[in-house]
């Protein structure tokens, strides 16, 4: 019975730290200075996007010639 639950109190261990571990890598989101909200109408900050074919793309080079769509998912669907 000691054995038993000495086993309950070693696991329960490992899975809190595990849990903080997990959390700790997984959790805070983005907090650089870079990231802000932008609102509906507003214009899009410029990025620049490094493809593998080594083209790289910046949004204001599209500026006037063609419609860009953002769309951030926050899941997978």
């Amino acid at each position: 019975m000691k054995a038993l639950h000495r086993m309950r109190i070693g696991l329960f261990g490992v899975l809190l730290a595990a849990a903080l571990i997990l959390g700790a890598a997984c959790g805070g989101g983005n907090n650089s200075a870079e990231s802000t909200l932008i609102s509906e109408g507003s214009v899009a900050p410029d990025f620049t996007l490094s493809p593998a074919n080594g083209d790289a793309a910046t949004l204001s080079d599209y500026a006037g010639e063609k419609n860009v769509l953002l769309y951030f998912s926050m899941g997978s669907g």
